[in-house]
C-alpha cells in the first residue's frame, strides 16, 4: 500500500514539475509576444505618423449638397498661396470629408498632397493668412488617434508653460517645455 502511494506521489510530483515547466515556458513566450506586440504597435503608429505628414485637415468649410470639394479646396489653397497656383492641381491628390453627413454641422476636410514640400509651404502660409480668417477656416496637422489622446493629456502642461512665458509645443508623441521632453504618464 505504501509503495503504491509513494509511486502515486512520485507520479504527481513529476506531473506538477512538468506543469510548472510548461507554465514557465508559456510565461516566457507570452512576454516575448507582448514585446513583439508593443514593437509592432509602435511601428504601425510611426507608419501612420509618416503617412499623415502628407495631409492637412481643414475645419470650417461650409458643406453643400453635391459639392466638388476638391475644386473648392484647390481654389482656397490658391488664394492662400497665390504663388503656388500653377502647381496646386497636381500637388493636391485626394480631398474628402470625414465621417457621415450631419445636419447643421460641417465635417472636416482631409487633403492629401502629392508633394510634402507643397503641404509644408501651405501649412506655413495658413499661419498668418487673412484668407483663413475671412473664410472662417482653420488648418490642422493630421495625427493618429493615439497621438491625439497624448496631445489632449499633455496640452494643459503646454498651455500652462506658455502662459508662464516658456517655449512649449507638442511634437508626436511628446511635449517639449524649454527643451525638456515630457511624456504621457502610463
Amino acid at each position: 500500500m505504501i509503495a503504491s502511494l509513494t509511486k502515486a506521489i512520485q507520479f504527481n510530483t513529476e506531473e506538477v514539475n512538468e506543469c510548472k515547466k510548461r507554465v514557465k515556458d508559456l510565461e516566457t513566450q507570452n512576454e516575448h509576444l507582448r514585446k513583439d506586440n508593443c514593437d509592432l504597435k509602435e511601428r504601425v503608429r510611426e507608419q501612420e505618423r509618416y503617412r499623415m505628414r502628407w495631409c492637412l485637415r481643414i475645419k470650417g468649410i461650409e458643406e453643400e449638397k453635391d459639392e466638388d470639394i476638391r475644386s473648392h479646396v484647390i481654389q482656397l489653397l490658391s488664394k492662400i498661396a497665390p504663388e503656388m497656383n500653377a502647381k496646386m492641381d497636381e500637388a493636391v491628390d485626394i480631398v474628402h470629408r470625414l465621417g457621415s453627413r450631419m445636419d447643421n454641422k460641417n465635417r472636416n476636410v482631409i487633403v492629401l498632397f502629392t508633394q510634402r514640400r507643397v503641404k509644408d509651404e501651405i501649412w506655413r502660409h495658413t499661419k498668418a493668412s487673412l484668407i483663413c480668417k475671412t473664410e472662417g477656416v482653420r488648418f490642422a496637422k493630421m495625427l493618429p488617434r493615439e497621438d491625439l489622446e497624448d496631445r489632449r493629456k499633455l496640452w494643459p502642461q503646454i498651455d500652462q508653460a506658455r502662459r508662464a512665458g516658456k517655449l512649449a509645443f507638442f511634437r508626436c508623441p511628446y511635449c517639449f517645455i524649454d527643451g525638456r521632453r515630457i511624456e504621457v504618464d502610463g
